[in-house]
């Protein structure tokens, strides 16, 4: 007897979208409405803006729940549920930590993103302002990003550092995750990316937080992810996975594997033999 699902949440980059940040957009709406006739609510985690993600779901931004920027940012369709914002201070701090120690040529991207846009340096390359754009959409560049907290009205949340090729990514990392101050933590959110936020502020939070107002135990949610930064949905219940084309060590951390990758629409394609499950 399959096991019922009462929700299903996806990881954007890696995992519902191919490596061209697209997807089948027939297969989509055609799985989606077998999930609204089957009252089975999506819920879209992800790195990104909520203003990206709802240009990629823009026939159906009402229905869906979006946990955006690694789960500091949370709406229901246009509602805004929830923002765990950092501090003025710990904007800056974070800023000086990262300008002050890695070289310009060692950033590729460096943004910070809050409830109603990205920012960006008014320095930044073209071609790198649309790479950020590519995964925050409303992107506006300031005349100096260390000083980003007091030059705009917004609910600062997360830093995102993109570190250029020739940069020892993990080396990189790990010298920001051991000076960063207290209560903020890094995620990787793939495309050598990393975010910092509250640690509180985590994809498995804010869904834990939708759940327990739902009523809607882990057991009863399928979840899918590729990358570290979606590790706490793919631990948190029996119906996760992690996609074909996630590393090994992801795919050990959660229940299942797809079948097909990114590339293959391997999400859709899951959830669409779950459902079949449920009604044999």
């Amino acid at each position: 007897m399959a096991t019922k699902i009462k929700m299903i949440v996806t990881d954007m980059d890696g995992t519902f979208l191919n490596d061209a940040h697209g997807y089948d957009h027939q297969l989509f709406s055609k799985t989606y409405t077998r999930m609204v006739t089957a009252k089975i609510p999506l819920v879209i985690a992800s790195g990104s803006s909520y203003h990206r993600l709802t240009r990629e779901f823009a026939n159906q931004v009402d229905q869906l729940t979006f946990i955006s920027q690694n789960g500091a940012v949370v709406h229901l369709g246009r509602q805004l549920l929830s923002v765990s914002p950092l501090t003025n201070a710990l904007i800056t701090d974070v800023l000086a930590l990262i300008t002050d120690h890695f070289a310009a040529g060692q950033l590729a991207q460096l943004a910070v993103s809050g409830v109603n846009a990205s920012y960006i340096d008014q320095s930044m390359s073209p071609t790198n302002r649309a790479i950020v754009k590519t995964f925050y959409e409303k992107v506006i560049a300031v005349s100096d990003l260390r000083q980003v907290a007091t030059l705009v009205d917004d609910q600062l949340t997360r830093v995102s550092v993109t570190f250029s090729p020739t940069v020892d990514w993990q080396a990189a990392t790990a010298w920001l995750t051991a000076h960063l101050p207290a209560g903020l933590a890094l995620e990787n959110s793939g495309f050598h990316t990393s975010q910092i936020g509250l640690a509180s502020a985590t994809k498995q939070g804010a869904l834990l937080t939708l759940t327990d107002q739902e009523r809607v135990e882990a057991e009863h949610v399928v979840t899918f992810g590729d990358n570290e930064n979606d590790l706490g949905l793919l631990t948190m219940t029996p119906q996760s996975y992690a996609m074909k084309n996630a590393a090994p060590f992801i795919q050990g951390q959660a229940a299942n594997v797809t079948t097909h990758t990114n590339n293959e629409s391997g999400v859709l394609r899951t959830i669409n033999a779950l459902l079949d499950q449920r009604i044999k």
